[in-house]
C-alpha cells in the first residue's frame, strides 16, 4: 500500500474537523452555506457550478463532493500556502489554519510563531524563501516542536481576537488542541523513522530534541495555559 501523502493526511484531518459532508447554514456564520468547510461567501471564485446554471449559489454548495473539496484545498490553500516546502507536521498545522482562518491571516500566524522562537523575519503574510529558511533552521536545530507549539499559540491568540469567539471559541480551541496533538505525534513518528533509516549512533538524541523537549518562549508556552494545561 502506498504511503499517504502529506497533502492527503492534512486534507483528512481538516475534513474531519470541518464535519465532512455535513451541510450547514448557520445565520451567525458570515461564511454562509458551507459543506466540507467550503463556505459560499468566502469561495465564490473556486466553487464549481455543480448544476450548470451559470451561478454559484447555496445549491452548488449542497452538491459539492469530497473530490471538489480536495481540489479547492489543494489549489487555493495548500499550494499557495507553500505547504509542500514545510516539514510534514508543520505543513498539516499550516494547511488546517489556512483552510479554517484564511490565506490572509494564516501566513502571518506562522511568521509570528517563527519569531516567537527567537528569529526575526518580516511578518508580511508571504511564505517566501526567508520564512522557509528560518523554519528549516529551527528544524535543523531540533526545535520543530517549539515551532509547532508557537504556531498553535499564535493561532489560538488570533481566534481570541475574533468577534465570533463567544459563539465558536470552544470549538476553535478544541480544534487547535487536536491539530497540535496530531502534528506533534506526526513529528515524533517522522523523526523516529528518520533515525531508524539513518542508523546513526546519535540519531535518537537528535530525534528527542526535534520534538521540542525544550520549553518554547513565553508566548508559545502560554498556549498550554490558555487551554488549561500545564
Amino acid at each position: 500500500m502506498l504511503k499517504e501523502s502529506t497533502l492527503m493526511r492534512a486534507f483528512r484531518f481538516t475534513m474531519d474537523a470541518e464535519g465532512g459532508e455535513t451541510y450547514t447554514n448557520d445565520p451567525r456564520d458570515p461564511g454562509g452555506p458551507t459543506k466540507y468547510g467550503v463556505a459560499l461567501n468566502y469561495n465564490l471564485g473556486t466553487i464549481p457550478d455543480k448544476n450548470g446554471d451559470g451561478k454559484i449559489t447555496a445549491l452548488d454548495v449542497r452538491m459539492l463532493e469530497e473530490a471538489d473539496a480536495l481540489v479547492i484545498y489543494r489549489d487555493r490553500y495548500w499550494r499557495p500556502g507553500k505547504c509542500d516546502a514545510l516539514p510534514d507536521a508543520l505543513a498539516l498545522a499550516h494547511a488546517d489554519t489556512l483552510y479554517n482562518i484564511g490565506p490572509g491571516a494564516a501566513p502571518r500566524i506562522l511568521q509570528r510563531a517563527v519569531n516567537a522562537c527567537g528569529l526575526g523575519i518580516a511578518v508580511d503574510g508571504k511564505i517566501g524563501p526567508a520564512t522557509i529558511t528560518a523554519i528549516r533552521s529551527l528544524e535543523d536545530d531540533g526545535r520543530l516542536g517549539d515551532l509547532l507549539r508557537a504556531q498553535a499559540a499564535e493561532r489560538l491568540y488570533y481566534y481570541r481576537t475574533r468577534p465570533g469567539w463567544p459563539v465558536y471559541g470552544r470549538g476553535w480551541q478544541a480544534r487547535t488542541q487536536r491539530c497540535f496533538d496530531t502534528c506533534m505525534a506526526l513529528a515524533v513518528a517522522t523523526q523516529e523513522a528518520t533515525d531508524k533509516d539513518s542508523n546513526s549512533p546519535h540519531g535518537k538524541a537528535a530525534g528527542e530534541g526535534a520534538v521540542a523537549i525544550r520549553k518554547p518562549d513565553k508566548r508559545a508556552n502560554g498556549y498550554r495555559a490558555m487551554l488549561g494545561g500545564e
